[in-house]
């Protein structure tokens, strides 16, 4: 916040100095202090601005920005999460883990060409996903695991997430739940999942 008072103070600085300077000085040279303030203030203003957006973001916690949420509904002990996360930030975010009120165990998941096809395997890591770019959880791919479900997940039910980043930043997400047919991976350690 004092960096925008700061910035402010600067600006308001540069105008009264071209308004002097127009006051008392020549045509041209009036014309190009105003010119030169108005730049400054324009800076000084977006600067501001993106700064205030900023503070807006971490406030809120929204580190990244998740669209096409959706779990697969499901009467199994465990359920996969899908959608597009985008980090629109200019550094690179690393997403660790998952949390979830349903079932009691949530991982980041993988999925690995195996000996009978495809297998997921919990991503130990984690996913990063660089400044400006996406990471795509989708079946058969990367994606969200739900395991130890204590009830079914039926069409349409909504299910709150909370993303978990490696800075110790939290983002809050929900997605609903959908039928969807396909998957079929084997989990390594040997069980069948139809994520």
């Amino acid at each position: 916040m004092r960096k925008n008072t700061r910035a402010a103070f600067a600006a308001a600085s540069a105008l009264a100095l071209a308004v002097t300077v127009t006051a008392c000085g020549s045509g041209d040279e009036a014309t190009e202090a105003v010119s030169s303030a108005t730049s400054v203030v324009g800076s000084a203003a977006d600067k501001a601005a993106e700064d205030a957006a900023r503070i807006a973001d971490d406030a809120t916690g929204r580190v990244v920005e998740f669209s096409d949420g959706w779990a697969k509904a499901t009467d199994q002990k465990m359920t996969g999460v899908f959608g597009l996360i985008t980090n629109p930030g200019s550094e690179d975010v690393h997403l660790v883990g998952v949390s979830s009120d349903i079932g009691t165990r949530q991982e980041l998941h993988e999925t690995v060409p195996g000996g009978s096809g495809m297998m997921m395997r919990e991503k130990q890591d984690g996913f990063v996903i660089p400044a400006g770019g996406e990471l795509v959880l989708q079946p058969g791919g990367n994606h969200i695991m739900l395991m130890d479900l204590t009830e079914p997940v039926t069409t349409g039910q909504s299910i709150d997430l909370t993303l978990e980043f490696a800075d110790g930043s939290e983002q809050a997400i929900t997605v609903s739940a959908r039928d969807f047919q396909g998957g079929q991976e084997d989990y390594v350690g040997g069980m069948n999942q139809d994520g």
